[in-house]
């Protein structure tokens, strides 16, 4: 099931801090499900292997048990949890902001927000615009992580106990004895301290939060005094969550705004699941002239596997059927008509929790009589921690 019901709409994100991530990219608007599609693709663009919590729903911790539905990139709970489960809990301290195009602010109207001075106890008013119907901001203080400790052996060892769930939620075939993608498990939590979800369902809206600006610098995670506002809203064609979700309160509860998942495939767990996977696939896009001969040998539990693939230049060609118990993966790439001969290797441990779409690309390049190459492009992609659009 697609993830996304394509329209374009501009995406560029960027972290400064330790690190920095350039990207832009077309991406769904707004479609009648409602934003959490929208928001998964934002946070994917810095972290891939998330899916975001738009709802801020509080079922989701690790070892919650329940089915994703990938049209709708909403996360049904079954209401039950593995027990007998460890925790690992780290501190941290990050901004999440993330936005489509089309969304300028936050506009202060009435000093700025970094006024040390006396200034910090009068209300401040901040103020977004959005252009265009589908346009998304999303900004949080992330302060803690929680994390489902050997979650292939838990997993494995409630697999009983799971296949019952599963069973109720309509997601197992007993003749088949077998879980169907899209139900598993919860395996970690990003959560914030305080926050915004912010979309527009019209092509013009605003949005504004209102309050003390120390307590507004705290809700962007950038003061030390009590994250809180005295109101908050907007137009009627905007949709938000935000925390706390009262005004004029502040909470020591924190909320989960993104987590991930292991999803179980008949009897095989698929850790960082994030959409419906039958076989893993590589895909050969030749922009050069050599004719490859290419050859995937890799281990599964019945023993060593095989697969060939002829690749002519300037064409794009698939080698499939890869199992999602393959592991060792050794890729051997003869370019045929290279002077001198010329052969080339790559290596994975295991697709399996990586491979997140199924796939790996490799992009072949070289023209006769110069030397060829090639990249897989997956594997240089870097990601680093969140991202921050701003739309001038």
């Amino acid at each position: 099931m697609p993830l996304l019901k394509r329209k374009s709409l501009l995406l560029i994100v960027f972290f400064s801090g330790a690190g920095q991530l350039f990207s832009s990219s077309s991406l769904s608007i707004l479609d009648r499900e409602g934003p959490s599609n929208s928001f998964n693709a934002l946070i994917r663009e810095v972290r891939p292997n998330l899916w975001g919590n738009w709802g801020l729903d509080l079922a989701i911790k690790p070892g919650a048990i329940g089915v994703i539905d990938t049209d709708t990139g909403i996360f049904h709970s079954a209401g039950q949890q593995i027990s007998k489960i460890s925790v690992d809990s780290g501190d941290i301290s990050e901004e999440l902001k993330i936005s489509t195009s089309h969304v300028k602010g936050p506009q202060v109207a009435s000093f700025p927000m970094n006024d040390q001075s006396s200034k910090a106890s009068v209300n401040t008013d901040l103020k977004w615009q959005f252009s265009k119907r589908g346009a998304m901001m999303a900004q949080w203080y992330l302060v803690k992580e929680h994390s489902l400790k050997e979650p292939f052996r838990v997993i494995n060892e409630n697999m009983d106990f799971l296949k019952s769930v599963a069973a109720d939620m309509e997601m197992y075939d007993p003749g088949a004895d077998a879980i169907s993608q899209g139900f598993g498990v919860v395996t970690s939590v990003l959560l914030a301290k305080s926050g915004m979800n912010v979309a527009s369902l019209s092509d013009s809206s605003q949005w504004s939060i209102t309050g003390k600006a120390s307590n507004l610098q705290s809700m962007l995670g950038h003061g030390s005094a009590k994250a809180s506002y005295s109101s908050a809203g907007g137009d009627t064609d905007v949709i938000s969550t935000i925390w706390p979700s009262q005004p004029n309160t502040t909470t020591e509860d924190l909320v989960p705004v993104a987590y991930t998942f292991a999803s179980v495939s008949g009897k095989q767990v698929i850790p960082y699941w994030m959409e419906e996977i039958e076989a893993f696939q590589i895909i050969f896009e030749n922009k050069g002239s050599y004719f490859i001969k290419a050859t995937l040998k890799f281990q599964t539990p019945e023993g060593e596997k095989e697969l060939h693939q002829d690749i002519v230049g300037f064409m794009t060609r698939t080698m499939e059927g890869i199992p999602l118990n393959a592991t060792e993966l050794a890729l051997k790439m003869e370019f045929v008509d290279a002077i001198p001969s010329t052969t080339e290797f790559y290596h994975w441990d295991t697709p399996l929790g990586r491979w997140s779409s199924g796939k790996r690309h490799v992009e072949i390049n070289g023209w006769w009589p110069w030397q060829p190459s090639f990249v897989v492009r997956e594997d240089h992609m870097t990601t680093t921690s969140m991202g921050i659009l701003k739309d001038e």
